[in-house]
């Protein structure tokens, strides 16, 4: 797995979810012990990745909703100390598998909303 790279020493990968829509572009969402990673990789010849990292201990609130009629949607919004994330939009139970996943990781003192 090239995403390896992009690890600190000792980092690991604890959650790996289906791909997911945001920036308009299609990621893996990846939380390890210490962050979370949107990565994605293009290319068959010539490689380009792409990877947005926040921190964990940054992420101050999350939101998690649901649209659509017919080909029902999930969306996470993240916001972090710095700056709101753009939408992390999905299938409903891929945003909640990652909803659910965060919740593990988050300090008990944060408030999330």
């Amino acid at each position: 797995m090239v995403l390896t790279e992009f690890l600190y020493p000792g980092e690991t990968i604890v959650f790996q979810s289906n791909r997911i829509e945001s920036l308009n572009d299609h990621f893996f969402f990846y939380i390890t012990d210490q962050r979370i990673l949107l990565y994605r990789r293009r290319g068959v010849l010539f490689k380009k990745d792409r990877v947005i990292a926040e921190r964990i201990e940054d992420i101050r609130s999350m939101q998690y909703g649901e649209f659509g009629i017919l080909r029902k949607r999930g969306i996470l919004r993240i916001e972090t100390l710095s700056k709101k994330m753009d939408p992390i939009v999905g299938k409903v139970a891929d945003i909640k598998a990652i909803w659910q996943e965060m919740q593990k990781y988050l300090r008990k003192d944060q408030q999330l909303f």
